[in-house]
């Protein structure tokens, strides 16, 4: 990715090809559904550099899905050619959207559901279609592990008090 890594955020995955207008069916981040604007573009990744696309109908399919019709993507052929990207969408426009930086959670206690300290956030990898944390364990152990920003991982978070609630796979503060 080419473009800086924090002018973009995930905020849905292309699952499939749906019909055969170029319709796809997408499955949304939980904690970036709300971020989509249909007035504004979605970016998609060719070769490094962010394609704008302009969302041309959105239909919801559930809780976390959606149909979306994206302009230029006019047939099955092209819609099968970007499933299984990431959709992304550009929130540097104003100081407002920065509250979206994943980055300002650097700091962050991170605790599991019963409020065991895990660890605390030291940095954030924006890796294209996997952003993670780093967490420095409570137990003084010093690797950092990386924790994936997923919404079966993240439950809750709370900026007041400057946590995050999760639920980690087994075995993943080992890795």
């Amino acid at each position: 990715m080419n473009a800086p890594a924090n002018k973009f955020m995930p905020v849905a995955k292309v699952i499939k090809s749906f019909g055969t207008e170029g319709e796809i069916v997408t499955r949304f981040y939980s904690m970036y559904r709300e971020e989509i604007d249909v007035k504004k573009p979605v970016f998609i990744f060719y070769d490094g550099l962010p394609v704008p696309f302009f969302i041309r109908s959105f239909t919801s399919r559930g809780s976390n899905q959606a149909i979306i019709k994206l302009g230029g993507i006019e047939s099955s052929y092209l819609s099968e050619e970007i499933s299984g990207e990431t959709i992304y969408a550009d929130y540097i426009d104003n100081e407002d959207d920065l509250q979206e930086d994943l980055s300002l959670l650097v700091g962050f206690r991170v605790t599991d559901r019963e409020g065991n300290v895990i660890g605390s956030i030291s940095s954030f990898y924006d890796y294209p279609g996997n952003p993670c944390f780093g967490v420095m364990p409570a137990n003084k152990k010093p690797a950092e592990f990386l924790l994936p920003v997923h919404e079966d991982i993240i439950l809750k978070s709370d900026f007041k008090r400057k946590t995050i609630v999760v639920s980690l796979p087994k075995g993943i503060t080992e890795l």
